[in-house]
């Protein structure tokens, strides 16, 4: 079973992991997310591998839009988050202001995340996830974890600018003694769509 597969299928799984609660991170995230974004300015978001929609309430419902490939996790937020609008992820271009990708392009391989930015016409897109190689691992749901570095090159082949960097404690890990020695906080960049000088 690939990747893709996996998340299709069996994502649930890993989308909602027994034993850490609502908020793993130890704090909520939707307070971080809603100040960021308000410093943006933005008509829409998407919300790109929303999973049930645990994030979803850090936006206005009108300007929302969470998609995912998991048939399961869909049905589940849109009974749980009735007032949002949730949708299976299409072959279509998303137009849209910012893109929000929680712990998302991790689990994606290079190539899917370049295909996935193609298709994505937005003015921001925000990563969040945990950092480093080290957490890098074979099996399933694959993990793919980048350094900050990777990300601004994989991002700037799109005309996509680091804007911003923002970390903070990651508390299901930070409190697990095995993942000694591993970045344990969760980074937010925010890159900004920057358009290309067409006299270049």
């Amino acid at each position: 079973m690939d990747g893709k597969a996996y998340w299709k299928e069996k994502g649930m799984e890993s989308i909602v992991p027994e034993g850490f609660g609502e908020c793993p991170e130890g704090w909520d995230v939707k307070e971080l997310l809603t100040e960021l974004t308000d410093e943006l300015g933005y008509a829409s978001v998407l919300d790109f591998g929303c999973g049930y929609g645990r994030l979803c309430e850090s936006f206005d419902p009108v300007k929302y839009l969470g998609v995912d490939i998991n048939a399961d996790a869909l049905s589940k937020a849109k009974k749980k988050f009735a007032n949002y609008r949730f949708e299976p992820l299409g072959e279509d271009p998303m137009f849209t202001d910012i893109c929000l990708g929680y712990t998302v392009f991790l689990h994606m391989k290079d190539h899917e995340i370049h295909e996935a930015l193609k298709k994505m016409r937005c003015k921001w897109v925000i990563v969040a996830e945990i950092l480093g190689r080290e957490w890098r691992r074979d099996g399933l749901p694959p993990v793919y974890n980048r350094d900050l570095a990777d990300y601004v090159q994989l991002f700037r082949a799109h005309d996509l600018i680091l804007h911003k960097h923002v970390q903070r404690p990651y508390k299901r890990y930070a409190e697990t003694s095995w993942y000694n020695g591993k970045n344990t906080n969760i980074s937010f960049l925010v890159f900004k769509k920057c358009m290309r000088n067409p006299l270049v």
